[in-house]
């Protein structure tokens, strides 16, 4: 085995493959890490300027005395962040077309949260250039050109007959060849990992699990190398190389891409910018209704405000804000269909998972990164709750018609992630 290995690196195209296979891991590392290093120092730099603002605002309010707890709602924005976890580096995921960093105020939630959307995140299909991403769509490369020409190599060499005279077991022997090139494969994508891991000093279990991942999907590939490049007239070199590149092109883009697009049939979702411009919508004509039509159904949902005083004038804050929420109320149903429909894709693919190896470990590897659809929602969900408490805070000073102090100010809920 020594001497096959000494052998195989001595083939300047082989060592070139490996070197770069190795410097593309460690790149799409880096890469994955410097955008998530963005992703937190633009959230550090959100927290701080969050911090020095509210410090500035109890400073001025201090100096009023009483604050009009409206005035409250409508211009102090809250930050609410979804903070990357310590492998999110790995699968960017969900993480590239949501935002991280979200500005939320006593406003109607579902038009702030759904207006940074840009894109369907379930749509991203060929993502940033992360190990993910390498792991994917290239490993299967690395085993292509290491094994496709197996016995072809020997037969073109016209050496093929003289080493089947020669070896005495010939599973032993081709066994042999094919283990070298899969643990060189595997080497140049574990040990800048490895090394990665260590230098940012990431925990073990996470990096097992992504280390057993990379092995059985290069074991895979190793393996249809093996029915490909080993069958009985596996004797063309070039073709060969044609037949297990149609088949990487058919596992890992056609397969996947049909995949998706026949879930976006199968199950539809509502864009989240449609959502956001249907709650506009609904704000927006709240302003020609007449005020029992929007707080009548407001007070059936929270029937403790019923009997403060009444609404007096053309405009006054707690009607505002109640028309605001029952845009959300409106929209929940739209938002409960689109959230399920988000659900029954991810359990869709993690069926699909189980015949496509190249979903199974985009879907391992972002689970691990807690950047898929599940860890999203749950996000969101977070936001809600966030929203709601802000909400239940104010109430009673909308609603009651009292002034806030500034020491009650300072107690605002703040979002926790």
């Amino acid at each position: 085995m020594k001497h096959e290995l000494i052998l195989l690196l001595k083939q300047r195209s082989v060592l070139l493959l490996l070197l770069i296979s190795v410097a593309l891991t460690s790149l799409s590392l880096l890469n994955g890490w410097q955008n998530i290093s963005h992703m937190r120092a633009q959230i550090s730099h959100a927290q701080l300027e969050e911090q020095r603002q509210r410090e500035r605002q109890l400073v001025a309010y201090a100096d009023q005395g009483k604050i009009d707890a409206g005035e409250v709602g409508y211009y102090v924005f809250h930050y609410v962040y979804q903070h990357p976890s310590e492998w999110s580096f790995i699968a960017l995921g969900n993480r590239l077309v949501t935002p991280y960093v979200q500005r939320i105020r006593l406003l109607g939630l579902q038009g702030q949260l759904y207006d940074g959307e840009s894109h369907h995140p379930e749509y991203v299909m060929l993502g940033s250039f992360d190990y993910a991403f390498w792991l994917v769509f290239f490993s299967p490369l690395l085993c292509i050109a290491l094994m496709h020409d197996l016995k072809a190599s020997e037969f073109e060499a016209q050496r093929l007959k003289l080493l089947a005279s020669l070896v005495k077991n010939p599973f032993i022997f081709w066994a042999r060849r094919i283990f070298i090139r899969w643990v060189l494969i595997f080497m140049t994508l574990i040990i800048p990992l490895a090394i990665f891991s260590i230098l940012k000093n990431l925990t073990l279990p996470s990096l097992i699990v992504i280390i057993t991942t990379t092995c059985l999907y290069t074991l895979f590939w190793t393996m249809v190398c093996i029915m490909v490049s080993l069958r009985a007239r596996a004797l063309n070199a070039s073709l060969n190389a044609i037949l297990l590149a149609s088949a990487w092109l058919l596992v890992c883009v056609i397969l996947p891409n049909l995949s998706q697009l026949w879930l976006n049939d199968r199950y539809p979702a509502q864009d989240g910018s449609q959502i956001a411009l249907q709650h506009r919508q609904l704000v927006h004509g709240a302003w020609d209704l007449e005020k029992t039509d929007t707080l009548n159904p407001f007070y059936e949902i929270y029937p403790q405000w019923q009997h403060t005083p009444p609404v007096t004038g053309r405009f006054h804050w707690k009607w505002y804000y109640a028309f605001q929420h029952m845009a959300d109320v409106r929209l929940t149903s739209n938002v409960m269909a689109r959230e399920h429909a988000l659900l029954q894709r991810h359990q869709a693919t993690i069926s699909l998972g189980l015949i496509l190896p190249s979903i199974w470990v985009q879907r391992s590897l972002e689970d691990i990164a807690q950047s898929n659809i599940i860890h999203l929602l749950n996000h969101r969900q977070q936001i809600t709750e966030f929203h709601n408490r802000l909400r239940h805070f104010l109430y009673p000073y909308l609603f009651e018609e009292k002034a806030l102090t500034s020491q009650e100010f300072g107690h605002m809920p703040a979002f926790e992630h």
